[in-house]
């Protein structure tokens, strides 16, 4: 059974390591308690009875605009919906709080993600160079709401 539920700061371990095993990124801890202070409604855990599975965080990047920071779905997981479940759960979020739109940043070689938001409408919008830490050039994608 998998349970959708916003963040708590006990949930950082578990988040940190979602981030370094599916993001492929290193990133201070105290960040993530710095993305839930900002906008604590667009940072949502999906859990299992035992297990933290899933996450996406995002912020208010404007007016009426979001950003997704992070999604990321443990590797053992995925396939299974939950990715689905978070973004919707975000989008839903998203509209309550009145936003007209969400961006997000996308690894270029990361089709499965690219093809995943384009299945929510998500469209390419702008080439980011060497946006990654370890280089890698992003895609900023942004959906209209």
């Amino acid at each position: 059974m998998l349970i959708l539920r916003d963040f708590i700061p006990d949930d950082i371990g578990s988040v940190d390591k979602l981030v370094m095993e599916g993001l492929h990124e290193r990133y201070d801890p105290t960040l993530y308690f710095n993305i839930h202070t900002y906008w604590p409604k667009g940072f949502i855990i999906a859990e299992t009875v035992k297990n933290i599975v899933g996450f996406i965080a995002g912020v208010r990047s404007g007016p009426q605009q979001a950003r997704i920071l992070m999604l990321a779905v443990d590797e053992k997981k995925r396939r299974q919906g939950i990715g689905t479940k978070l973004l919707k759960a975000f989008i839903k979020r998203c509209i309550i709080e009145g936003f007209k739109s969400i961006t997000l940043e996308v690894r270029t070689s990361n089709e499965a993600a690219i093809g995943f938001y384009a299945r929510f409408g998500f469209n390419i919008i702008n080439k980011l160079p060497a946006f990654y830490t370890d280089g890698e050039d992003g895609l900023q994608m942004w959906k209209k709401l």
